[in-house]
C-alpha cells in the first residue's frame, strides 16, 4: 500500500519569493510506471482543500523540502506566520534557488511507510548515475492527475550538456539536469517540488539529490528536466532544522529505527 502523507503546516521557510517564458514548472508524469508499494516513504503530497498543489520530500519528522515556485508555497506563505527570506533569494523569473522548507504543525509519525530521506553527503554522484523521480502528476500532456504514485528512472547529465541544450544563461550552479536527450522520459515524471533520488552505492541509503523545478516542454527531444541542486542548500536546510530544535527543550535522541534516513523497510 502507499501512504499519502498529506500535511498540516506550521511555517514556511524560503530562500526568498510569474512564471518565466521558458522555465515552466513541472506538474505531470510522462513515460513512468506505478511505483512499487512502500518504495517512496518520504514522498509528500501537499494539498489545499483536498486538491494536489505540489510534491514535497520529508527530510526530518517535522520538515518538508519543496520547490519555492510551487502554488503551495505561494498560498502557505500568505496563510502561515513564518516566512523567512535569506540572503540568497529565489528568483521567480529564472527559477534560481528554487527551494523552500515547510515546517509541519506536528511531527509526522514515522513508520515503515513514513521515513525521511537523507540529504546529500560526500562526493556528488558521477554523470550518468541513475536517479528516480516520482509524483502524482498526469501521465500525459494536459491529462488528469494519477491516482497512484508514478516513478521513472533518469540519468544525471553533465552540466555542460545541461547548459548547451537549455541555454547557459538559464542554467545556474544551483541547478542540475537529468533525463534522456532522446526525450520521452524526463523531469515531467515528478510534480513540482518532488524528489530526484539517488541511492548511494556504499551505504545503500537514498539521498535527495534534486527537487523537481522546471523544463522546456515535457519529455521533448533534447530538453532534459531541470532540478534544484539540493547539495547547494544542505547547510541551510540543516541550520534551519537545528535552529528550530534549539527553541525547544532538547530530549534524548529517539530510539525509533525509522529516524534513520534513506532506508526502505
Amino acid at each position: 500500500m502507499h501512504i499519502c502523507l498529506c500535511l498540516s503546516l506550521k511555517s514556511l521557510l524560503l530562500l526568498s519569493a510569474a512564471v518565466p517564458n521558458i522555465t515552466q514548472p513541472r506538474s505531470r508524469i510522462v513515460g513512468g510506471s506505478p511505483a512499487p508499494p512502500g518504495s517512496w516513504p518520504w514522498l509528500v503530497n501537499l494539498q489545499l482543500d483536498g486538491g494536489l498543489m505540489c510534491g514535497g520530500v520529508l527530510v526530518d519528522s517535522s520538515w518538508v523540502v519543496t520547490a519555492a515556485h510551487s502554488a503551495a508555497v505561494r498560498v502557505f506563505g500568505r496563510l502561515f506566520k513564518q516566512f523567512i527570506s535569506q540572503s540568497v533569494l529565489f528568483n521567480p523569473k529564472t527559477f534560481n534557488n528554487d527551494i523552500a522548507l515547510v515546517e509541519l504543525t506536528s511531527p509526522a509519525v514515522l513508520s515503515e511507510h513514513v521515513t525521511p530521506v537523507c540529504l546529500p553527503s560526500g562526493m556528488e554522484p558521477p554523470t550518468g548515475s541513475p536517479c528516480l523521480v516520482a509524483g502524482w502528476g498526469s501521465i500525459y500532456e494536459d491529462g488528469p492527475s494519477a491516482d497512484v504514485v508514478m516513478e521513472a528512472k533518469v540519468p544525471l547529465l553533465p552540466q555542460s550538456t545541461c547548459k548547451s541544450t537549455l541555454g547557459k544563461e538559464l542554467v545556474t550552479n544551483t541547478m542540475l539536469c537529468a533525463g534522456y536527450l532522446s526525450g520521452g522520459i524526463d523531469s515531467c515524471q515528478g510534480d513540482s517540488g518532488g524528489p530526484l533520488i539517488y541511492q548511494d552505492r556504499l551505504s545503500g541509503r537514498f539521498q535527495l539529490y534534486g527537487i523537481t523545478s522546471w523544463g522546456d516542454g515535457c519529455g521533448e527531444k533534447g530538453k532534459p528536466g531541470v532540478y534544484t541542486r539540493v547539495s547547494a542548500f544542505s547547510d541551510w536546510i540543516q541550520a534551519e532544522i537545528q535552529s528550530e530544535f534549539q527553541l525547544i527543550s532538547l530530549i534524548k535522541p529517539s530510539e525509533n529505527k525509522y529516524m534513520l534516513c534513506g532506508v526502505l523497510s
